[in-house]
């Protein structure tokens, strides 16, 4: 231990009726940090503060006292002697009153190395420092220093124990506050190691020309070849036929196999065309004579 180093705090470790003297010390320093002061540039000069009431100027610091500010710009004023009497007095003791399995480390404040206080204290105090350690607990404690009740967590370190002062649950800031903006299933699926699903890709519709898929279809059908069972009843039926059959039918083959026919139904063999001629030229029929009634 260093022989500058000095206890933070000296008193006494309590477990039931266990009690272990023991020294607090603080086990962060600010002897490495860099420190600046306000310098007045032109003359070199370190630049001091006053302090000063508004519409008063400079005031002397015993003139200060310490106030409340109970609405704003309202103040009330606490003497000495009532801030003596609302301060806590300063215990000896750390009072043990339970062990937790684990603390957010959030809540974990300033750390101390809690050490023993003589040769007649190790006994007590290792034995402390082996239950923690074979338990895995975390001995929470109570003390009041400097005026102000704190809460202690205190976990083997080495052949020692540390202890840390505990923020009070209305201390911390709410996450909620900082976290909101955040989508709150993603932050979920991340949490349990997943990542959201990929959407599935969507195909463009096909725009389909369809005066360009009825030419392709009739140029397929065209180069077709034409079964040779098929052209063979095509050709013993034309020998038998008579000409005008034979050519009416060869008329009928010469569309591509499989296509539906596009001409208009016709009556009778003939279109309504040439039935409506033959109707025109026919000679009219003359009138028959009425016989006069007698």
């Amino acid at each position: 231990m260093p022989a500058a180093a000095r206890p933070y705090w000296t008193g006494y470790l309590k477990l039931s009726l266990v009690t272990i003297a023991v020294r607090l010390y603080t086990a962060t320093t600010e002897r490495e940090r860099v420190r600046f002061h306000q310098i007045h540039e032109p003359s070199g000069e370190r630049v001091r503060q006053q302090l000063i009431v508004p519409g008063i100027g400079p005031v002397e610091r015993d003139e200060i006292v310490k106030g409340y500010e109970y609405q704003k710009g309202q103040y009330v004023t606490v003497e000495p002697d009532d801030l003596k009497r609302l301060k806590l007095e300063t215990t000896d003791t750390i009072d043990i009153t339970q062990f937790v399995d684990e603390i957010d480390p959030i809540y974990f404040d300033a750390p101390y190395y809690l050490v023993p206080d003589g040769s007649v204290a190790e006994e007590g105090y290792r034995v402390i420092r082996e239950a923690l350690r074979e338990t895995g607990k975390i001995a929470i404690g109570q003390v009041v220093i400097s005026g102000q009740e704190r809460i202690v967590a205190i976990r083997p370190l080495g052949r020692g124990l540390l202890g840390n002062s505990l923020h009070y649950q209305d201390e911390i800031r709410k996450p909620e506050d900082f976290f909101g903006t955040i989508a709150e299933d993603s932050v979920n699926e991340k949490l349990e190691g997943k990542l959201p699903e990929k959407a599935p890709e969507r195909k463009p519709a096909q725009v389909i020309n369809l005066m360009d898929a009825l030419k392709r279809s009739l140029a397929e059908e065209e180069k077709a070849p034409e079964p040779a069972s098929r052209r063979a009843a095509a050709r013993s039926e034309r020998e038998a036929a008579p000409p005008a059959k034979a050519a009416a039918r060869g008329r009928k083959a010469e569309a591509p196999s499989g296509q539906r026919s596009l001409l208009l139904p016709v009556e009778g063999g003939r279109g309504r065309g040439a039935q409506a001629k033959e109707e025109r030229e026919a000679p009219a029929e003359a009138p028959k004579r009425r016989r006069k009634a007698s």
